[in-house]
């Protein structure tokens, strides 16, 4: 491989007379489609009626998701989708009540307190290599993250969730994730009051999985600590009322916790090691690293942002405007959804050198570091992903035990392509072969 590399993904679709056609594609995927305009300009208005305004400026962004905040939520259609994952937890509660879940979840998500779960990450990777052993080497890459990540989250949020087994529990989340992940024509021809005024999306099997996160909830109450999340969310106290978090929305949270922890960052994980295997130089550099720093250090942190600057698994994020206001010059309606195409703006031709290359350097810590409204992997604002430490220092731990150990052959530029879902998924999969570096 060269070291400027483009790797696969769509790029900016120049202007023409079919604009408005393409832009069906995002009925397919979400990031297909897009003009030159919105990797391009500040705003964007879509051709079709009743379709939102895309909003790419840093500045901009600020302003919808910190600044006026209060003024751009969620609306309708978002709530009515995630509910059937986090039933009244935090990802779709607004206001005071939104508040209150934060602020007395968020100490259990320090970055201090991630560093103590370390260990467990590192032995969840070494499993996964010990069970490669035992196999064929051959494997689907984006399959066994899921599964690592999945027993990562399960471990650390509830010490292993006893009493139930994680091949079926994960199971019934794969496919409770399948249902709600199944777009509709009404997700983008409706507007966000329609969507308000309409019941959750829900899924089959979402009761028997919240009915056991709420029996483990029970249960642990009622034992001895074990060091792990759980503990530290039932013991989790609004700082400034004392308000403890009840079992129900307990059982909410846990439930999304573990839905979009193990999601998210298998997806995140699954796009950094395949751009490494392509990457002749990132790979060497990296081996380089961990020779002196075993649990890796600024480069490997580097290809991870990089990594989610290409494919962020949270690629998109949107808002609704509650008051007509102005936004750097362009009047928005109340009702009005505003989209923060989180992937276009990562690859914006104002804020990127190259946007589309595949370059770690470019978070090197003699660069000036990109706008927060600019990069933005975990979201921004108040409402910024609150296990964004926990994925870092999990991707971190993971990615270190795995390349020290591992090189992986896997599918070519040709065979890849990725696909928006709830996450940035590769389409087709990626078709790996494991190479041991160390005997055991």
């Amino acid at each position: 491989m060269t070291p400027r590399w483009i790797p696969p993904a769509p790029l900016p679709a120049p202007a023409g007379p079919l604009d408005t056609l393409r832009s069906l594609k995002v009925l397919r995927s979400q990031i297909e489609g897009l003009p030159e305009a919105v990797f391009t300009q500040d705003v964007w208005r879509t051709p079709m009626q009743g379709g939102p305004v895309l909003v790419m400026a840093p500045e901009l962004v600020e302003t919808v998701l910190l600044t006026q905040a209060e003024n751009f939520t969620h609306g309708g259609l978002l709530p009515r989708i995630m509910q059937a994952v986090w039933g009244k937890g935090m990802f779709v509660a607004e206001g005071e009540d939104w508040r209150r879940q934060r602020h007395a979840a968020a100490p259990a998500f320090r970055a201090r307190e991630m560093e103590a779960l370390r260990p467990r990450f590192v032995a969840a990777a070494e499993a996964m290599l010990a069970r490669w052993r035992l196999g064929d080497g051959v494997f689907e890459l984006g399959a066994e993250m899921r599964r690592l990540t999945f027993e990562i989250i399960v471990d650390v949020l509830l010490s292993g969730g006893d009493g139930f087994d994680s091949e079926d529990m994960r199971g019934a989340m794969t496919a409770l994730f399948g249902d709600i992940n199944r777009m509709r024509m009404s997700y983008f021809f409706m507007p966000d009051r329609w969507h308000a005024s309409r019941p959750a999306v829900l899924s089959k099997h979402r009761a028997p999985v919240i009915a056991r996160i709420k029996e483990i909830v029970v249960q642990r109450r009622a034992s001895a600590p074990r060091g792990d999340l759980i503990d530290l969310l039932l013991h989790a106290r609004d700082p400034e009322t004392g308000a403890a978090i009840n079992d129900d929305l307990l059982a909410d949270n846990l439930l999304g916790f573990v839905m979009a922890g193990y999601e998210t960052t298998s997806v995140a994980l699954t796009w950094t090691l395949w751009l490494v295997s392509r990457h002749d130089a990132t790979r060497a550099r990296l081996l380089d690293e961990l020779s002196r720093e075993a649990e890796g250090g600024d480069f490997l942190r580097q290809v991870i942002r990089e990594s989610m600057r290409l494919y962020p698994p949270s690629f998109s994020t949107t808002r609704v405007c509650q008051k007509a206001t102005d936004l750097g010059g362009h009047r928005i309606a109340a009702g009005q959804r505003i989209n923060i195409p989180i992937y276009a703006i990562h690859r914006h031709a104002r804020r990127w050198d190259d946007p589309h290359v595949f370059d770690p350097d470019r978070f090197a810590a003699d660069k000036p570091p990109p706008h927060r409204f600019a990069y933005m992997p975990f979201g921004g604002g108040p409402r910024i992903c609150i296990g964004a430490a926990f994925a870092m220092t999990e991707m971190m731990a993971v990615l270190a035990t795995l390349l020290r150990n591992a090189e992986l052959d896997v599918a070519g530029d040709e065979d890849v392509w990725p696909q928006a879902g709830l996450a940035l998924y590769p389409k087709r999969g990626i078709g790996a072969r494991v190479r041991f570096l160390t005997e055991s």
